[in-house]
């Protein structure tokens, strides 16, 4: 791409933002488990993915970058297995939301295992966002420890989803991208698969609607979306980035009023824009 067009790059991160706003929905849509729907949708981008990774396919000489390639697909396998499943307990809108707490927690991460300090902006930005958390939850149920199931899970796997990007940082590799998403997926898609066969969780028997969308969720936000957001963020400073991913939650939101025909309460819709401009507040730290 050429660099006197800078604007491809941010088009190209806003198409990634759309394929992968549309992934909650497809879950819903899909109405099987949340291990069975990550496992098909890893599966299914995973085979996408390979013949791109061959075409471009460099040496691989840094063992390192394998290790860290395997461990952050065991992460991300995680947070897809948990999100999945709150999205079948929870509101798609909502589980969307709290998955994007993950900023917090690589802050929180970055100061207890990487010795990195925090700017002030970002502990008021995590408390804002867990003051917006409170009120989609609910005061009362908070107090009396009645968080909701669907959006526990969907806590827990913004916390392996930080977990996988603090991962990403510390050990910054000389694998290309391709090679490194292509390990990351396989490992991610071999861990679903282990989940969902423990788990007993049926992988066979679906109707063509449900084939639909496991197939649309493994093509358009895991192939398409994130292939299209690696590249932008290539070229787009992190922040940036970062900051811009943020409207998954609105798209989905949209979408899902669309197509699921779900109504967010007042509550839950103030709860959003609170924890939004505290994601927003974290993602300013100057963290490198």
């Amino acid at each position: 791409m050429h660099k006197d067009h800078p604007w491809i790059h941010f088009l190209l991160l806003l198409f990634g933002v759309l394929c992968i706003s549309w992934s909650a929905i497809l879950v819903k849509i899909a109405g099987i488990s949340g291990f069975g729907s990550g496992f098909y949708r890893l599966l299914i981008g995973t085979i996408g993915i390979i013949p791109v990774w061959l075409y471009f396919k460099k040496p691989i000489n840094d063992i390192k970058g394998v290790k860290i390639a395997i461990i952050c697909g065991l992460l991300f396998g995680c947070d897809i297995a948990l999100w999945n499943t709150s999205i079948m307990l929870s509101k798609a809108t909502i589980s969307t939301l709290l998955a994007n707490l993950a900023p917090v927690w690589v802050g929180v991460g970055a100061l207890l295992f990487m010795k990195e300090k925090p700017t002030k902006i970002f502990w008021i930005g995590t408390i804002i966002a867990i003051v917006g958390v409170t009120i989609i939850i609910g005061v009362n149920q908070v107090i009396e420890v009645k968080l909701n199931f669907g959006n526990a899970l969907a806590i827990i796997a913004s916390m392996f989803y930080g977990a996988y990007l603090i991962t990403v940082r510390k050990g910054r590799i000389s694998l290309d991208t391709f090679s490194f998403t292509t390990i990351s997926m396989i490992t991610s898609t071999i861990l679903l698969g282990f989940i969902c066969w423990f788990t007993s969780s049926p992988l066979t028997g679906f109707s063509p609607k449900t084939w639909f969308a496991l197939g649309v969720l493994g093509i358009i936000p895991q192939l398409f979306g994130w292939l299209a957001i690696n590249q932008a963020m290539g070229h787009i400073r992190p922040t940036v980035a970062s900051v811009s991913l943020l409207s998954q939650t609105v798209f989905t939101a949209f979408f899902s009023i669309l197509v699921l025909n779900e109504r967010l309460t007042f509550q839950e819709i103030g709860g959003a824009g609170v924890v939004l401009f505290g994601i927003y507040l974290v993602n300013q730290k100057k963290m490198q």
